[in-house]
């Protein structure tokens, strides 16, 4: 049995997480869409508590398929926590659905009517909320660590599991959404982009100096 490597992707310097936003299918609907993972785009800057390295990560298209996530029992959450859960896919079938397009990983549920879902629906609406993120784990040979120009880079080029798609506050990967509107994957990304995660890794070696 090949050992795993567990992972969540959020922009948070004690864990490692990824997220990109969610969006409401059209006004006043309850119907939540977005992508929890994007493809062939870089994150912001992570932290490798293992390694004590700053890397940029990307997600290979060939990491993850359809009959991949139909065997798992994904959890659509918000923030990473159990104690919010939104909707659910096990093996396949749920509240919780999903596709892969060129993008990434779409998925798509219809928000509960409980506290933390109609407090999320008004977070999203006004939006105070546009990431997402996901909680996987890789085999220990299912990434691919490079460095070029004195920076580290990880590809992700199998995963071994997907615990989790999360709504989130503070996404790792700036090409996720979540909204409550109909929209079309992006065909590029912003032209600040570069700069962005350049601040991004300014304020994270800021941080790892504190350590």
């Amino acid at each position: 049995m090949s050992e795993k490597v567990n992972e969540i992707r959020c922009y948070d310097f004690s864990k490692e997480s990824r997220d990109y936003a969610p969006h409401l299918a059209e006004e006043g609907s309850r119907i939540v869409e977005g992508y929890a993972i994007v493809f062939n785009q870089p994150s912001r800057r992570l932290y490798d508590k293992a390694s004590k390295k700053v890397f940029t990560e990307t997600i290979d298209p060939r990491a993850i398929t359809k009959e991949f996530l139909d065997d798992q029992d994904i959890k659509m959450l918000f923030n990473h926590s159990n104690d919010m859960l939104l909707a659910r896919s096990s093996y396949g079938s749920g509240t919780l659905s999903y596709e892969i397009d060129n993008y990434g990983v779409r998925y798509r549920f219809e928000m509960p009517n409980t506290t933390v879902g109609n407090d999320l629906l008004e977070h999203i609406r006004r939006g105070n909320v546009t990431g997402c993120s996901f909680a996987f784990a890789y085999a220990k040979d299912g990434i691919r660590d490079e460095r070029k120009n004195n920076q580290n880079y990880r590809t992700v080029i199998q995963m071994a599991s997907v615990d989790d798609f999360s709504i989130v506050v503070d996404p790792a990967y700036m090409g996720t959404y979540v909204c409550t509107r109909e929209f079309s994957a992006p065909e590029e990304q912003p032209e600040d982009m570069a700069g962005r995660i350049d601040l991004e890794l300014a304020m994270l070696e800021m941080e790892l100096e504190n350590l």
